[in-house]
């Protein structure tokens, strides 16, 4: 890999040595040329040792492109994701006895909702698992609206909760990208075995494809109560501005763990 750059959107990869290993939305991959084509040491040391067996072109290597600091940025507004759930999936969702995988409900990529209801009430602690490492890849658990922990393909399986009769149970699944070669090429995406409560199979879900792109690029910042909450999925929204200068710049989130970046309306990744 002499270049390998960068992906965007929802178009990261992944490897499977034994389990599933998901990798950044790049394709950098330690290559000579840095993911933003700038020279590294490595590319200078494969010059030096190609130079003792055959002339390299005379001159300095070209240098790295320029960069600009645009400096910290608030993210004062949050929206909690169900709050806008119409507005992510405004179509029908598919109902169905049991889970369906993104596959099968033509969901490339991306992130699906799962919903269902607790079948009784849950007065003390219950394990809520997914059966056959079934969750592809990364599942955000919420009752009631509540985020209640993170469930991931490989490593979390299983988390207790409790509840009343007819709460509302959310699986906020994501892709978290496909297999890129070798083995376990077959890797569908979603929750592809059945959920249990204790002992209880639950039934009875309605799935929420989610178009995210669209709705960020048509209808954003949506006109909804802001949420004062600071756990479980949501979408911060803020503003910086570029002084007449066009050069290359990273973002950096000290202290934030996971999700999507847009500017603009376009998927970093």
């Amino acid at each position: 890999m002499f270049q390998g750059g960068t992906n965007f959107g929802y178009w990261s990869g992944a490897d499977y040595k034994d389990k599933y290993y998901p990798i950044t939305t790049s394709y950098d991959y330690d290559a000579p040329l840095s993911e933003a084509g700038d020279p590294t040491e490595k590319l200078y040391d494969i010059r030096a040792i190609i130079g003792k067996f055959q002339l390299v072109p005379a001159g300095p290597m070209p240098p790295p492109t320029p960069k600009f600091s645009y400096g910290y940025i608030s993210l004062p507004l949050r929206v909690a994701f169900l709050d806008i759930l119409s507005l992510l999936s405004p179509g029908l969702p598919f109902h169905s006895s049991f889970p369906l995988t993104f596959e099968t409900v033509m969901q490339t990529h991306g992130f699906m909702l799962y919903r269902t209801v607790l079948p009784d009430d849950i007065l003390q602690p219950v394990l809520l698992s997914v059966l056959e490492n079934g969750i592809h890849d990364l599942a955000y658990v919420l009752l009631n609206g509540e985020y209640k922990g993170t469930l991931e393909r490989d490593r979390v399986n299983a988390i207790n909760i409790t509840g009343q009769l007819g709460d509302s149970l959310d699986f906020l699944v994501e892709s978290m990208g496909h297999i890129n070669f070798g083995a376990n090429n077959s890797d569908f995406k979603g929750l592809t075995h059945n959920i249990t409560l204790g002992s209880t199979i639950l039934s009875n879900w309605l799935i929420y494809p989610l178009d995210i792109d669209s709705a960020v690029a048509q209808e954003w910042p949506p006109y909804v109560p802001q949420s004062n909450s600071t756990a479980g999925p949501a979408f911060y929204t803020g503003v910086f501005k570029t002084p007449g200068i066009n050069y290359d710049t990273y973002v950096k989130f000290p202290g934030w763990s996971k999700g999507q970046i847009w500017i603009n309306g376009f998927n970093l990744g």
